[in-house]
């Protein structure tokens, strides 16, 4: 008995470790998660393995225990790290690229790690957006990720808007590699200006809610990070050539150096594009160019990037009557709308700021009166110093330099329009140049001395708006031990935005002068010259200065993980008008305002005995904000794990709530914005099968108008002042869900529930300039993005390097927008739901070929947006033709008919 129970103890570690496994999973490219074919996986001379075509690899027969593992590939880091075996199976997939380039991704552009950070996530790889972004704007991409809403608006090239639980893209932080790119005067993000971005994009990153990010923004509804490619891995080239509906023609050219063996790197995009557009009359065209250098120093990787994207595309600005564009949906909603009335049925690809003008060569030629130019380029310089295994620092400065405006007729109740609803510009310019002559029309000039002047009665203005903005971001990233990490920096941004209107076009005539101020000689005006909307000039300057603070200490042990984070803030704000509102005549040579006399030099008006006081400005006002904000993340299992996090933002108001611009004034009461935020959120991973679901709940006090409210002056009935209205709450809470299930390797099925209750939760008298108003919004939905959406998509591969995709998302409790103080308790309104715009859905179709060579491939992509050419209302806003809070009293946009666009490329 001895004897066998000795030989029973000498054979129990011979079988324990007799026991083999294997390792095995795949090799990608961190950067465009291709696989990485002919990779080196080595463990020992025995054990080692090369990755196959798809990426993958396979090591059989390793005893149990812990190995340490090389995997190796020529341009690429050589990976070092170390895999348990403890199991007949362990799966390990490896990304490869720079090393100290991937960790400068993470940590400067503020990454959420799956499993890690507890914050609800979505990530649009590079592979998803080449796929299904065809020739829209970045933004649609998102429509299928929980939370978000995204619409072309009026359907011009660039003018797409965003929002993430209910909350507009005023109230969603963009970054681009870490640098914010709201504006800094009222936080709208203008997606003209980074057209071509789909090229060099590596992913697109959405963190919904207040988020993990570091820095102070205005993330209230989410930050969405865009992420572009490292100049490291696999070298690159790659030429594309894209044709879409509305003849729209893209050409791109991309390269990517991969790693250089003197530690350089470089990656260059640039791209063309022009086109008709979908809707009449909305043209496009720009360009795109970006061009990073990266250098290894040491322990140092620098980098220095630009782009910009020069664009210039026709607008539709003004939504309509439902009748305007189809009378027969609008019947189908119960307007009723008599069979021939003016104005109806005109098209919901009519456009009524285009029409046709007669060149010189007698042929008739485009031209919208609505037209948006642009270029803003932006340069970024970076260092990351890898101090050691424990500190690294970075260092990142950046400029923008933006110039450009929009154009427009001048004189809205002057545009003549032909049978058809578009501006007839040949009898404009008749009519300017049939006006009678200078002389004539001012006897104090001699006619023999301007026999031939024609004063424009209609000219085109355009609103300038340049800005100067230059920033910098300091921080470091320490970790104490094996568990504790701190991290903190510092955050600085100086803008000047320069507004102001210039005379564009003359049409025809020689001169313009405003209509208010006729005998000015001084106010003859000639294409170049400053014009405001009166015989005043309205050229103002904006000025921001933007300083913070921020901590974050993480702590990560076992199955937890948390993070505690603090910023601070400090706003500074100023105005600058050059011409304020006064009364101007004229007396000779001299100018009085106010009063006062005024010598007019070049249109410049200097006081004589102050000539330094050439204009109005404010001092400079400083508000101070923070952010608190904290989260948990628990692994239950390698499947599950769950989340938690909350957060108070105490948030400085922006430009547009702080000074009036049409007053260069401050408001009378500015308060920050409050907004609490809590979520929690499961997940579960697995082989076949993942699915994230997660609740939210933000309230948000003081929700501001941008700009204020119009309200009834009380001193002039008949005239309207601008007021900042403080007090306004609002409650968004939801859920949301999204998963995806391999039922085969080549075969998935995607689907995403997002379910919204966004209240108003306001019902107060407020006193608005000595008025005071009774309003009751409590309970009514916030407006301006669908409260529910569905999405679901099924993606095939038949064949090797083919897919073929599917995907159908439906908006539903999509109420309209409108302004809460049109509730009024005075009027009966109170309480009153604004109108609820039909529910649609959308289907599109995704498909590819790569056909692979031996070092290049031929790359064949087609996609078909709104296959079904369903209508459909995409934007809304209520009581603009009465206040019945119903379909006829609504404005609208239709949303895009079926369009579609093929690419062909080329890589090697």
């Amino acid at each position: 008995m001895i004897n066998k129970i000795l030989l029973l103890a000498f054979l129990i570690p011979t079988i324990v470790f007799a026991q083999n496994g294997t390792l095995k999973g795949k090799i990608t490219d961190h950067s465009t998660s291709e696989p990485i074919i002919g990779a080196y996986i080595f463990i020992s001379k025995e054990y080692r393995a090369k990755a196959q075509l798809d990426g993958s690899y396979k090591i059989s027969n390793l005893p149990y225990g812990t190995y340490e593992v090389k995997v190796s590939m020529f341009s690429y880091d050589t990976l070092v790290t170390k895999v348990t075996i403890n199991a007949p199976v362990v799966t390990k997939d490896f990304a490869m690229g720079d090393t100290q380039e991937m960790e400068e991704v993470e940590v400067i552009g503020q990454l959420a790690v799956d499993r890690k950070t507890p914050v609800a996530v979505s990530r649009i790889s590079a592979k998803q957006i080449t796929e299904e972004l065809g020739s829209q704007d970045l933004p649609m991409v998102l429509n299928s990720t929980p939370g978000v809403h995204a619409t072309q608006q009026g359907g011009g090239d660039g003018d797409a808007r965003i929002s993430i639980r209910g909350f507009n893209q005023r109230n969603i932080g963009v970054m681009i590699d870490g640098v914010p790119v709201n504006d800094m005067e009222n936080g709208w993000v203008y997606w003209s200006n980074w057209f071509g971005l789909d090229q060099i994009t590596n992913q697109i990153q959405v963190q919904r809610g207040l988020g993990a990010t570091k820095l102070a923004m205005p993330s209230v509804g989410g930050t969405m990070n865009i992420i572009t490619q490292p100049t490291g891995g696999k070298r690159m080239i790659k030429v594309n050539q894209e044709y879409g509906t509305g003849n729209f023609l893209r050409t791109s050219l991309s390269y990517k150096s991969g790693k250089l063996k003197n530690g350089w790197g470089v990656l260059f995009s640039g791209s063309y594009k022009q086109g008709d557009g979908w809707v009449d009359g909305l043209s496009t065209r720009g360009a795109f160019y970006y061009l990073k250098i990266q250098k290894r120093v040491g322990k140092h990787l620098i980098s220095l990037s630009g782009f910009g994207a020069p664009q210039e595309h026709g607008q539709r600005s003004y939504t309509q009557p439902i009748e305007y564009w189809d009378a027969d949906y609008a019947r189908g909603l119960g307007i009723d709308v008599p069979d021939g009335a003016p104005k109806t049925d005109l098209g919901i690809r009519h456009n009524q700021h285009f029409g046709y003008f007669t060149d010189q060569n007698g042929n008739r030629v485009k031209r919208s009166e609505r037209r948006n130019y642009y270029h803003k380029p932006q340069i970024t310089l970076k260092d990351f110093w890898k101090v050691n295994d424990k500190l690294s620092i970075s260092n990142m400065a950046y400029i923008s330099l933006g110039r450009g405006g929009g154009e427009r007729l001048k004189n809205s109740s002057g545009i003549v329009y032909d049978e058809e609803g578009h501006v007839d510009w040949d009898r404009i310019i008749t009519n300017n140049q049939e006006v009678k002559k200078w002389g004539q029309t001012l006897p104090t000039v001699d006619p023999a001395h301007h026999p031939s002047l024609l004063k424009s009665s209609q000219v085109v203005t355009s609103a300038v708006n340049n800005h100067m903005w230059i920033g910098g971001v300091s921080q470091f990233d320490y970790e104490i031990n094996e568990f504790w990490k701190v991290s903190g920096g510092l955050d600085y941004r100086y803008y000047k935005g320069e507004h102001y209107q210039e005379l564009a076009d003359l049409l025809g005539g020689n001169y313009w002068i405003n209509t208010n101020d006729q005998n000015a000689m001084s106010n003859m005006k000639q294409v170049g010259d400053k014009v405001g909307w009166k015989p005043y000039h309205n050229h103002r300057d904006a000025l921001v200065q933007w300083a913070g603070a921020f901590g974050q200490v993480e702590y990560s042990k076992g199955r937890w993980s948390t993070f505690v984070n603090l910023s601070t803030v400090v706003n500074g704000y100023k105005g600058i008008d050059y011409h304020k509102k006064r009364e101007i005549h004229l007396s000779d040579t001299t100018l009085y305002i106010g009063g006062e006399d005024v010598v007019n030099y070049d249109g410049e008006y200097y006081h004589p005995n102050h000539p330094d006081l050439k204009y109005n400005q404010t001092d400079w006002k400083w508000l101070a904000g923070f952010t608190a904000k904290a989260g948990a993340n628990f692994n239950i299992t390698e499947r599950m794990n769950v989340f938690v996090n909350a957060g108070y933002l105490s948030r400085t108001p922006q430009f547009s709530n702080v000074i009036d611009n049409t007053t260069n004034e401050y408001f009378e009461e500015i308060l920050n914005e409050n907004i609490m935020a809590f979520e929690a959120g499961y997940g579960y991973r697995s082989k076949r099968f993942s699915a994230n679901v997660n609740g939210y709940f933000t309230y948000w006090e003081n929700k501001p108008f941008p700009f204020g409210v119009s309200v009834p002056d009380p001193n002039d009935p008949t005239e309207f002042v601008v007021a900042n209205v403080n007090g306004m709450d609002a409650l968004h809470m939801g859920i949301e869900f999204d998963g995806v299930y391999k039922i085969l390797p080549n075969l998935a099925i995607e689907g995403m529930v997002s379910i919204g209750d966004w209240t108003w939760q306001s019902a107060e008298e407020i006193d608005v300039v000595g008025q005071v108003f009774e309003f009751d919004a409590k309970g009514v939905h916030v407006g301006d993005a669908a409260q529910s959406t569905y999405a679901g998509a099924i993606r095939y591969e038949p064949i090797p390097r083919l897919y073929v995709k599917a995907g159908y998302t439906y908006f539903d409790r999509y109420y309209s927008d409108f302004d809460p103080f049109s509730l009024s308790v005075a009027n009966g309104n109170g309480g009153t739901e604004s109108w609820q715009i039909p529910s649609y859905g959308i289907l599109s179709f995704h498909t590819g070929y790569r056909f692979k060579f031996e070092k290049s491939s031929l790359v064949l992509r087609g996609n078909v947006f709104n296959a079904l050419n369903s209508m459909y209302i995409s934007d809304a806003r209520n009581n603009q033709n009465g206040s019945t809070f119903d379909a006829p009293s609504a404005a609208v946009f239709f949303g895009q008919g079926i369009r579609v666009n093929f690419s062909l490329g080329f890589e090697f």
